[in-house]
């Protein structure tokens, strides 16, 4: 059963759903969604248990965060779109894209993995789902805070993720990240679609390493890469003007080959 989703709807033109990652919310996005908005309708929603979206208790899989995204589409009645999606948002990106490749028109991939859950990571979300659930979200803003960003960052965008991430739903933070220990492998079903694909990736993401990322372009059909010096795991706020250019003529060039 699907789950009602906010979000933001602003623009006019063909639609591109932006996707936050984990734990933090739609407001991610502001920077693109005004980069965006005056060629595109722009749509950023709250992935269930986050932002102002209600959460679900337990386990919530990335099948099930993207069919809520299907439904929400379906809701404003748009048809084809595009996604773009960042770490856990790069896999509900891929979940859509795979799921129903006629429906999106280009597919954004950013400091994210196509690679299958290893035993240890799998130990590891679900161990951190019982401590937020325990706790509140203050531990995972001080175990991934530090590892977020490269060593140029502005304190301000480290001021204000902190701050998206200590008012993230516990509960669904938890769910989202039993999901993900169920993650599966993306890889063949990535090799399959013929869909123009975005990739972008800092080259100071210990998340989202160069082999990661290298792995990641490897199973797609000429994808277009944007690696950014010295950046770490969230390039569209750490360095939005060269994001926001490459991202707009991606977009821009897939509108005019469909």
């Amino acid at each position: 059963m699907t789950a009602p989703l906010a979000f933001d709807d602003r623009g006019a033109g063909p639609a591109v759903v932006l996707i936050h990652g984990h734990p933090f919310n739609r407001s991610m996005w502001a920077l693109q969604h005004q980069a965006l908005s005056g060629r595109f309708r722009v749509v950023c929603p709250d992935l269930r248990g986050y932002g102002e979206s209600a959460a679900t208790e337990g386990t919530v899989t990335m099948r099930e965060l993207a069919a809520d995204v299907e439904a929400l589409l379906d809701e404003l009645e748009i048809d084809a779109a595009a996604v773009v999606g960042l770490s856990m948002g790069g896999l509900v990106a891929m979940e859509l894209a795979i799921a129903n490749p006629g429906r999106w028109w280009a597919l954004g991939l950013v400091a994210t993995t196509a690679a299958p859950v290893t035993e240890a990571e799998r130990r590891e979300r679900l161990a951190t789902a019982e401590t937020i659930e325990a706790e509140g979200m203050q531990s995972v803003v001080d175990s991934m805070g530090p590892r977020l960003f490269g060593a140029g960052v502005d304190s301000n965008v480290v001021d204000r993720v902190a701050k998206m991430m200590q008012t993230t739903n516990p509960l669904g933070a938890a769910a989202a990240l039993r999901g993900r220990a169920q993650r599966p492998d993306y890889r063949p079903q990535l090799a399959k679609l013929r869909i123009p694909t975005f990739v972008c990736a800092g080259t100071a993401d210990t998340w989202s390493t160069h082999e990661v990322t290298m792995e990641l372009l490897s199973c797609l059909e000429a994808p277009q890469s944007l690696l950014l010096p010295g950046v770490g795991h969230l390039p569209n706020l750490e360095r939005p003007d060269a994001f926001n250019v490459e991202l707009v003529r991606f977009l821009e060039a897939a509108q005019r080959s469909r």
